[in-house]
């Protein structure tokens, strides 16, 4: 009964990555065998390699509590257990983010950070690192008794006094005013989770092949987190949102949605928020089974709200399913075909299916794409050029029929001339390059964390001074123009380089006949656009009418949980694309120079042999059609492997050696006259 079909698109994604990796072993092993890249390429090549043996799968879970999320956990991946591994009842259970996830290296366990760590300035991922911080429960994966007991430690709570409270960074309902925080109690005491993130390392065949399982608790909770939000929500490549059939989408459902769900900051290795998968589970339809409605009210009634949630959200009502998680699991621990198919599981599991490994399949075969592109065309042109070099030397003996001494010495002053230009024009671009290196250093430091930090110090110290709403929105609307401003004139730096290095390859191919290469523009402007994302996600921060001592600190907490974060999580990556970009933008051209000028100065050692008759003209011609032989068949081997990297990314760029460069993105002019309120003169940004 059990659906087989996201076991097996799981197995299938495996097999293909795993052919993958093999085929991009085997284009490495050959570059190198054969001498035709440098070290930083094959830098790169351990990077791709790399982030596919690391490579994950993940589908997150969201919505609000008591709306059966753990519950359709357990029924769509744990069904073939003899009881629940992840806790489910009445009311709130999750009380904290938890990944569900399998790493051979580490003990089956399940791992708990301390709620306390929320005093530590460290970010969520630096902790994950630091396993001191961790409380570790180990579990037998052959009792299931072992895992459930484990895993109950998520539900844990505790009672702490609000000063406590504040000291963690919690909001506190302390007025009719608001309706943002956690209630108080008689005793001025407020409820907190014991832990603030878990990780559940389990040996299930799902998780062994990579996937990741993502369980998040309700609103409060991912906004005490929202580097959760911003981070693992946004890298998930399906993402199930889940609400009651019989309540439809309430205020905090929908809160959430737009909050954390229809928007989102697009990283590096995640979907477009265009092709993310995003389904909605309409659960608990088995509450309509009450024995007094037929079944076709009962189907008008899930219809009319399959549709007018499908209106809420602006989704189509394709991807909404109505479902009963737990009538689901029960069928499949009573082996009860009539019930899981009545719980209409069967529909999301197909979804979650049809959408999870398309999605991620594209996603690894654009970044090898973008990664290898540069490097294929560079090593498709060095073949090329050794077998253009042989082929005019083979033709250039092949008019010696007899000892030639003046063709000789034309054909070598001829070789000697071109090797002489090259070297000369190699030392006046050695001269370039510190030039180019000058432009590309201040490059780096337009996007570097120290100029980031100074921003976002200056930023804090006036958040902490402003006396009115009106000054404190103007704060955060010049934090935002500032983040532009820095990235508007990273592209344009960045446009200048470009330019510089066209003109270093332009000169090298009218004079000396190499490969036409492309210089690649390094694209900036999807981190514009993340950062305006970010404005409009959190732009109720400046939405404030009056401003109390508690909001302003309610507010400053936000913006520095959510938009810094984010802003440093952006900032990084564009650093981290302009680094790379910088150190491969001239190696295609560099590689292929270097071996131009080897090829030189080889052909003009083997004319020399033959003007001081150490060898006949009909020897060196037997020797050059064997390397002739040899270089034909490199190519083959080249083109073989190729085709089976296109066979295995579907198709698509069939001939990689023939690439036109893009057009050149339009740079926005700068933005500027954007100034920081109250400026402090040791905050210079």
């Amino acid at each position: 009964m059990t659906d087989n079909t996201l076991n097996q698109d799981i197995s299938d994604y495996s097999d293909w990555r795993s052919k993958l990796s093999d085929n991009i072993q085997d284009l490495s092993r050959f570059l190198k065998t054969h001498n035709v890249t440098d070290l930083r390429t094959h830098h790169q090549f351990e990077l791709i390699l790399g982030s596919l043996a690391d490579d994950s799968l993940s589908v997150a879970f969201v919505a609000e509590f008591s709306r059966g999320k753990s519950e359709m956990i357990n029924s769509i991946f744990f069904g073939d257990y003899p009881e629940r591994v992840l806790p489910s009842g009445a009311g709130r259970t999750t009380m904290c983010p938890t990944e569900l996830m399998y790493d051979p290296n580490l003990p089956t366990s399940v791992r708990l950070l301390p709620i306390e760590s929320r005093s530590d300035e460290r970010a969520l991922f630096q902790l994950k690192n630091d396993p001191e911080q961790w409380v570790e429960i180990p579990f037998d994966i052959n009792k299931v008794n072992t895992i459930t007991e484990a895993v109950s430690s998520l539900t844990e709570s505790k009672l702490v006094n609000k000063e406590r409270a504040k000291e963690l960074n919690f909001d506190i309902l302390e007025d009719d005013n608001s309706n943002v925080g956690l209630p108080l109690n008689k005793y001025d005491e407020v409820e907190i989770p014991n832990w603030r993130h878990a990780i559940i390392n389990l040996p299930h065949p799902l998780l062994e092949k990579g996937l990741v399982i993502l369980d998040t608790p309700g609103l409060n909770a991912i906004g005490a987190e929202p580097e959760l939000t911003i981070n693992q929500l946004a890298t998930a490549h399906t993402v199930v949102f889940i609400l009651a059939n019989d309540t439809g989408v309430t205020v905090t459902d929908l809160a959430l949605w737009e909050q954390h769900i229809s928007s989102h900051d697009e990283l590096d290795d995640a979907p477009s928020m265009e092709s993310q998968s995003k389904l909605v589970a309409l659960n608990k339809i088995d509450s309509l089974w009450d024995g007094i409605r037929s079944e076709q009210e009962i189907e008008q009634e899930i219809e009319k709200q399959v549709n007018d949630t499908s209106k809420i959200l602006k989704l189509p009502s394709e991807r909404i399913f109505p479902v009963s998680a737990q009538k689901a699991l029960l069928g499949k621990l009573t082996n009860d075909e009539e019930m899981f198919d009545r719980s209409r599981m069967g529909a999301l599991e197909h979804a979650i299916a049809d959408r999870l490994v398309p999605q991620k399949k594209q996603i690894v075969i654009e970044k090898i794409e973008t990664s290898l592109e540069g490097v294929i065309d560079s090593a498709g042109a060095i073949l090329d050029n050794r077998l253009k070099d042989a082929e005019e030397h083979i033709a250039e003996l092949r008019q010696l029929s007899s000892k030639n001494s003046d063709v000789i010495a034309h054909i070598m002053t001829k070789v000697k001339n071109e090797k002489s230009s090259l070297e000369s024009d190699m030392q006046r671009y050695s001269a370039l390059r510190a030039v180019y290196g000058k432009e590309t250093a201040k490059l780096l430091r337009m996007l570097s964390s120290e100029r980031l930090e100074k921003l976002i110090a200056v930023t804090k110290h006036n958040m902490a001074r402003c006396a009115t709403s009106v000054t404190l929105q103007k704060i955060i609307s010049q934090y935002f123009k500032r983040l532009n401003l820095y990235l508007n004139q990273a592209i344009d730096q960045a446009n200048e380089i470009a330019v510089l290095s066209e003109s270093i390859t332009r000169d090298f191919e009218q004079e000396h006949g190499i490969a036409n290469f492309s210089v690649r523009r390094l694209r900036l402007d999807k981190y514009k656009q993340e950062i305006g994302r970010l404005e409009t996600k959190y732009s109720h921060l400046r939405d404030v009418k009056t401003l109390f001592f508690r909001e302003q600190m309610t507010i400053t907490n936000r913006f520095l949980d959510s938009v810094v974060i984010a802003s440093r999580r952006i900032f990084d990556r564009a650093l981290h694309r302009a680094s790379n970009w910088n150190n491969n933008l001239m190696v295609p051209m560099e590689t292929y120079v270097r071996e131009h000028h080897t090829q030189l100065r080889r052909r003009l050692e083997s004319v020399k042999r033959i003007h001081k008759a150490s060898e006949t003209v009909d020897a060196r011609l037997s020797e050059l059609e064997i390397v002739q032989g040899q270089l034909q068949q490199q190519h083959k081997d080249f083109n073989a492997l190729l085709e089976e990297l296109d066979e295995l990314l579907q198709g698509g760029r069939r001939s990689r050696r023939k690439h036109s460069s893009a057009a050149d993105p339009e740079t926005p002019p700068l933005e500027g006259g954007a100034e920081i309120l109250y400026w402090d003169s040791n905050l210079k940004v």
